[in-house]
C-alpha cells in the first residue's frame, strides 16, 4: 500500500460525508496528493489568481483552483508546476485543461485536471483566494482535506478530517489483515462473511 493513504479509504471511511469530485484526471498514474485546500476562483480564461495563489499557499497545501469547467484554455503548464514544487505545494486540483503535460509528469507534481489544451491563458483576472468553491458539483471550503490520486478526488469536510483520518487509519489494518487472510488462503465470501447464493 501506498505510504498516504487514497482517495478510496477516505471514500470508505467517510461515506457521505466525503465528497467525491468525478471527471477530473491525473496528469500521471501515480500522481497522489493530500492536504488541506487552499482554494481559488478564477476567471473562465485567466489564471492570475492561481499565480497569486502559489505566492500566499502555505507548504503542504493543495490548490484548489474552480474556473467552471472552461475547456479551451490551459491554466497549468511546467512553469506553473515548477513554481508550486519550489513552494512545497502538496498538488493542484482544477476543473480546467493544462498543458505541458510530459513536462509536469516528469516534475512529478500531481495535478488533476479536466484534459489538455495547449493554448495559453490571460493573466487579467478577476479571481479570489480563500473563498468556497464548487468543482464538479461539490463544495470546497477552506481548509478541507483533499485527497486526490487515480482513483479520484475526495472532500473531507474540515470538521470532520481529524474523525476520518482515525478512521482511515482502522481501515488500513482492517484492509491488511483481510490482505493477509486470502494470502493464507481464505475466501472473500469467509472473510466478509458474505451470505450464500439464493
Amino acid at each position: 500500500m501506498s505510504a498516504l493513504p487514497g482517495s478510496a479509504l477516505f471514500a470508505s471511511a467517510g461515506g457521505e460525508r466525503v465528497g467525491i469530485v468525478l471527471g477530473l484526471e491525473p496528469a500521471f498514474p501515480e500522481a497522489h496528493a493530500l492536504g488541506p485546500a487552499y482554494t481559488v476562483r478564477g476567471a473562465s480564461g485567466d489564471n492570475l489568481a492561481l499565480h497569486h495563489a502559489l505566492g500566499a499557499a502555505p507548504p503542504g497545501a493543495v490548490i484548489v483552483l474552480a474556473v467552471g469547467g472552461e475547456r479551451e484554455t490551459a491554466y497549468c503548464g511546467e512553469i506553473v508546476a515548477i513554481a508550486a514544487l519550489e513552494r512545497q505545494i502538496a498538488g493542484i486540483v482544477l476543473d480546467g485543461p493544462i498543458r505541458d503535460r510530459v513536462q509536469i509528469a516528469a516534475l512529478g507534481l500531481p495535478v488533476f485536471h479536466l484534459g489538455t489544451s495547449p493554448r495559453g491563458p490571460r493573466k487579467n483576472g478577476p479571481g479570489a483566494l480563500g473563498v468556497e468553491v464548487e468543482l464538479g458539483g461539490v463544495r470546497i471550503a477552506p481548509g478541507d482535506l483533499v485527497c486526490a490520486d487515480a482513483d479520484g478526488i475526495a472532500i473531507v469536510p474540515q470538521a470532520a478530517g481529524a474523525e476520518l483520518e482515525a478512521a482511515v487509519a482502522a481501515l488500513v489494518l482492517r484492509e491488511q489483515q483481510i490482505v493477509a487472510a486470502l494470502r493464507r488462503g481464505r475466501t472473500t465470501v469467509d472473510v466478509f462473511g458474505l451470505e450464500a447464493l439464493e
